[in-house]
């Protein structure tokens, strides 16, 4: 078996998980949304790419700089017009509405671009020698631009002014009040940073998969598998659980197919829910 070559791809596809379930993590840890539309989100990144690239045939790195900024509009119009008026109430109020949302965003997307797929064969192709295995170039820019923009965020949650604002409105939204933050102003900031990142994503794995308005769905579960293991609301937990959810995931594809490959994650979820409901990592921790 080759463990070493498995290895690698397992950690390449981490990376992705990983810059998805942090934006999802970062809204649930400062919100308490749990936002079933951020996968469509990340559709909406990729088929946008493809539209971008093929049809107004506009350089990949236009796609990259553009559509995080297009999806954190669109998450930006989702907090202004409807979370933010229910955020306050049940939180299944919120889990009902971005379910709502998700379903208004999948069928757009089928009527912009249709039920079909949709890839970007000739973009990035090639792959790049490394440590003896022949890397694909998509895979190794997806894994270092996602693992970047991931740590970036983490960095300026933890460096910044304004990231520690939004630390405290997550951890003491009463405190931060009384220290003058703006607790609305941060929730817009932090949705549409996530939606961001889930566009990103969108952008990054279009190179390499088929996309299709369902695209989202694929791998939205799979960032709530993530988050759910590295614990909910924990920023390094959700990275550290990404990059293992990945390496399980290819190596169980593997042995035993890819279907289950992609089982064992929601079995691991199952587990985890079952011995440790708080996660992995941390014990409740939030962003």
């Amino acid at each position: 078996m080759p463990v070493f070559e498995l290895l690698v791809s397992g950690i390449l596809l981490g990376g992705v998980y990983a810059l998805i379930a942090c934006g999802l993590n970062l809204i649930f840890g400062v919100m308490r949304v749990i936002n079933f539309a951020h996968g469509d989100l990340l559709a909406v990144g990729a088929l946008t790419t493809v539209s971008v690239v093929v049809g107004y045939h506009m350089p990949y790195i236009v796609a990259l700089i553009v559509v995080p900024i297009l999806t954190a509009a669109l998450g930006l119009a989702m907090q202004l017009l409807v979370i933010r008026r229910i955020i306050d109430g049940p939180m299944v109020m919120s889990l009902l509405a971005t379910f709502a949302i998700s379903m208004i965003v999948v069928n757009v997307s089928i009527l912009i671009w249709g039920g079909g797929f949709h890839g970007l064969p000739d973009v990035l192709s090639g792959s790049l020698p490394i440590l003896g295995l022949h890397i694909p170039a998509a895979k190794l820019l997806a894994f270092l631009v996602a693992m970047g923009a991931t740590a970036g965020v983490w960095w300026f949650l933890q460096s910044t002014r304004y990231g520690k604002a939004i630390r405290s409105v997550s951890q003491a939204p009463e405190l931060a009040v009384i220290s003058g933050i703006s607790i609305s102003q941060v929730r817009n900031v932090t949705f549409a940073l996530g939606s961001a990142m889930a566009g990103l994503a969108g952008v990054l794995l279009a190179p390499t998969f088929a996309s299709d308005a369902q695209l989202g769905t694929r791998f939205g579960v799979k960032a709530f598998a993530v988050i759910i293991v590295g614990g909910m609301g924990s920023y390094p937990g959700a990275m550290a659980a990404a990059l293992f959810m990945g390496i399980l995931e290819v190596f169980a594809g593997y042995l035993y197919g890819q279907e289950f490959g992609a089982a064992t994650l929601f079995l691991v979820m199952l587990i985890v829910l079952v011995v440790r409901p708080r996660g992995l990592f941390g014990v409740g921790a939030r962003t």
